[in-house]
């Protein structure tokens, strides 16, 4: 994950503490001055560029081809006003509606379709936590120890 906009250690932190407890030792999360040059970087070494926005072509027209088309992508989430060049460098530009809409929420939409709804029984196999399922109240169960 490539932040951008103003910087804040405290959610880089949030999310690095996030990962190491949830599990997930494939994410990562930095800090970037300069994100188009990083989407052109990922671009440049065959990555799809995919942007969420409410502009483009629905979802349920291009899932598919993206799913065929893709075997490795960076998820463009811009809040308002994002400049042009985004538009120009991605090879999507997807509309999850064309109502506006939380950017949360437009990325899980995009996820829960790319991975066909498999991702809501994911469990990292270096989880140190996980939550078992309750009609009522909450149980959190320990799995693992704290690395490092």
């Amino acid at each position: 994950m490539i932040l951008s906009g103003e910087y804040d250690e405290g959610v880089i932190e949030s999310i690095h503490d996030v990962v190491e407890r949830w599990g997930g030792r494939y994410f990562y999360v930095k800090y970037s001055g300069t994100p188009l040059e990083d989407i052109k970087k990922f671009k440049s070494r065959g990555f799809c560029i995919v942007h969420l926005t409410m502009y483009g072509l629905p979802i349920q027209q291009m899932i598919e081809d993206i799913k065929s088309k893709c075997r490795d992508l960076v998820v463009v989430v811009g809040a308002e006003k994002v400049p042009r060049e985004y538009y120009e460098v991605a090879d999507y530009n997807i509309a999850i509606g064309n109502q506006p809409h939380s950017e949360v929420a437009a990325l899980a939409i995009f996820l829960d379709r790319l991975f066909d709804g498999l991702e809501l029984s994911l469990c990292f196999p270096d989880a140190m936590i996980r939550v078992e399922p309750q009609a009522r109240g909450k149980k959190v169960v320990v799995i693992g120890e704290k690395r490092g």
